[in-house]
């Protein structure tokens, strides 16, 4: 009897083979379901910190233009802080406008170390600066990044001595909206520069703007809209995240402003083939400066637009060149963009061209308003 009983009790412990599959299959069917809604949720986090971030960014310009009665340039002067005009105000030595709200996102200390009387890309000591332009420059502002995209393949390298940042991280995924136009400069001549009334978008590169001169409405013209970082190297071209290929002319279809769908395909497709042999692959590397990809976008071309980037100068090592230079985003779907009322949208890669080319024109009469 108490051998038998022995006997049941040994049967009643533990699992067969067979019972430990099965509940090995349903663990890892759980693991399937719930691992896609874990993810789902994580980006849903990240996309509410990136319009967190957008908001930000909007209403310290709002704060700006109340103090300053302007928005600042898209490359202020080497010398604003006298207010003396130059070549500088629109090129790319000059200050991106994310430099000139940095009191209004509560990093005043980084803004007064900017005398303005170098270029944003100067890495010497000048007095009364306690650290180089550039070096300032270099600081991470989570404010200025949005976490759903990759980080800028780069490491720190500090300079021995003085723990000077000597190279670029990559720390902007924002770009100020310079409109439905694809020049850089206002002037006539290359085809990197266009015609100074061709400057059609919210912020102007060498132009002072108000909320006033927005006649489309605050609420119906784009300000701000996100962008992908690069990947840091030539060997790889990734025609949709931050690459952009160089040296590609505009077709002889293509306007300053508006530019066709027939073109934006041409150009496009031009622009693809060129990609591989020659690209360049540093955007959103400084927020400090005032080029496209830097601290710039436009929006001649819908958001995650299905060619790359691009622009025809052929020397220029940043985006401070005419071109397409397209909002982008790791969301699913479309782009964050901000408003001129400070409002953010998540406008979708399906919206037409006509619509989304007028809600980056600030001055086009068409009054376009965000599709439902």
């Amino acid at each position: 009897m108490v051998v038998e009983q022995n006997c049941r009790r040994s049967k009643l412990k533990g699992f067969t083979l067979v019972e430990l599959l099965v509940v090995i299959a349903i663990i890892g069917i759980l693991v399937g379901l719930l691992l896609p809604a874990v993810q789902a949720a994580r980006e849903a986090a990240r996309r509410m910190s990136c319009s967190n971030n957008m908001k930000q960014i909007a209403l310290s310009f709002h704060n700006y233009e109340s103090t300053h009665k302007k928005v600042p340039r898209l490359a202020s002067d080497m010398k604003w802080a006298r207010n003396v005009p130059g070549a500088a105000a629109s090129n790319w030595h000059g200050y991106s406008a994310h430099t000139m709200i940095l009191p209004y996102i509560e990093q005043t200390a980084v803004f007064n170390q900017f005398t303005f009387t170098e270029s944003h890309h100067n890495f010497t000591l000048l007095a009364p600066a306690t650290i180089p332009a550039l070096a300032n420059a270099r600081r991470k502002l989570s404010a200025f990044i949005c976490p759903s995209d990759l980080q800028y393949p780069a490491t720190s390298n500090l300079q021995a001595g003085t723990g000077w940042e000597q190279g670029d991280i990559g720390w902007n995924n924002y770009g100020c909206s310079e409109g439905s136009n694809s020049g850089y400069n206002g002037g006539a001549g290359a085809a990197v520069n266009f015609a100074a009334g061709d400057q059609n978008g919210f912020f102007k590169r060498n132009i002072d703007t108000t909320f006033g001169d927005i006649v489309d409405g605050l609420s119906n013209t784009i300000m701000l809209a996100e962008f992908n970082k690069g990947d840091n190297t030539a060997s790889i071209f990734s025609p949709r995240g931050g690459d952009f290929p160089n040296g590609v002319n505009f077709p002889s279809t293509w306007t300053h402003q508006y530019p066709t769908q027939a073109a934006l395909e041409a150009y496009g497709q031009s622009c693809l083939t060129a990609g591989t042999a020659s690209h360049r692959s540093t955007a959103g590397f400084r927020w400090v400066a005032p080029g496209f990809y830097n601290t710039a976008i436009n929006t001649v071309a819908t958001p995650n637009w299905r060619f790359p980037a691009c622009m025809p100068c052929a020397g220029c090592g940043q985006g401070d060149s005419g071109g397409v230079f397209p909002a982008r985003s790791r969301h699913t779907g479309g782009a964050m963009h901000a408003m001129g009322d400070g409002s953010v949208q998540f406008i979708s890669d399906n919206t037409s061209l006509q619509t989304y080319q007028g809600l980056g024109s600030a001055k086009g009469g068409d009054v376009a308003s965000l599709e439902q």
